[in-house]
């Protein structure tokens, strides 16, 4: 009988093991949400590792949304889900800029869920160059349609929002350029990324997943691409200024 107990034992130990090593390994996430203050030193702590050098070429990449938080999704089928365009998005936005020489950083570079205010720590505590959130938009009606990209605006901090309001206008000219889709201009808006952030910062939309002829285009790679491209070098123009 014993002989027959201690395997399972050992088994029974093992699986406990196992168990254990996976939620230690959720578990800042988890205290995050259920006790932000108390948790975001230990959160946004295992994002990123401390970035000291060449701080004038580092430009962070926030692709919105992400694990549960799906972002908006199309009106068509089959659906697409925000969360995955902006991180495609995202993804080629990377690699352009760091064909260009750029050092880049992501908030998130899988399907992760990453709290807002922990996006905004991750960008403060590199202290880059600029910083760029990518979103997909949508609308109550069908007919909505174009790119937006908004800034923060803050008498707080006038030189912070001049800059930005300077990216993005950059930014929206070259992806007009590169996509030849509509322009629905530069705007003001206080979206907790921008606003919390430190240095320079945008975040574009880049078309209507609710309007069906948008939509057709954003679902194409080869369209994703020619966006990352015309923010890349909205970006590139925006520092060689």
């Amino acid at each position: 009988m014993k002989f027959i107990l201690f395997p399972l034992f050992f088994i029974l130990m093992l699986f406990s093991s196992c168990q254990t090593k996976r939620v230690v390994e959720r578990t800042p996430q988890l205290e995050f949400i259920a006790n932000r203050s108390k948790n975001e030193e230990i959160v946004y702590s295992s994002y990123f590792k401390p970035y000291t050098n060449l701080k004038n070429q580092l430009i962070v990449i926030d692709a919105g949304h992400g694990g549960d938080d799906v972002g908006t999704s199309s009106s068509s089928t089959p659906k697409y889900q925000e969360k995955s365009l902006n991180l495609s998005t995202s993804l080629f936005l990377k690699d352009f800029l760091q064909k260009m020489g750029y050092t880049v950083e992501m908030t998130r570079s899988n399907d992760t869920f990453i709290p807002l205010v922990t996006r905004s720590l991750i960008a403060n505590n590199y202290n880059p160059r600029l910083f760029v959130s990518v979103h997909f938009n949508a609308a109550l009606s069908e007919q909505p349609e174009g790119i937006e990209v908004f800034y923060f605006s803050s008498d707080a901090n006038k030189a912070r929002s001049l800059q930005s309001k300077k990216l993005g206008e950059t930014v929206l000219g070259r992806i007009i350029q590169k996509t030849k889709a509509k322009s629905r201009g530069l705007k003001h808006g206080n979206l907790a990324v921008i606003r919390e952030t430190t240095m320079p910062a945008i975040l574009v939309e880049g078309g209507f997943m609710t309007n069906k002829n948008e939509m057709e285009k954003i679902k194409d790679p080869a369209y994703i691409k020619q966006l990352a491209y015309g923010i890349a070098l909205g970006i590139d123009d925006y520092i060689k200024q």
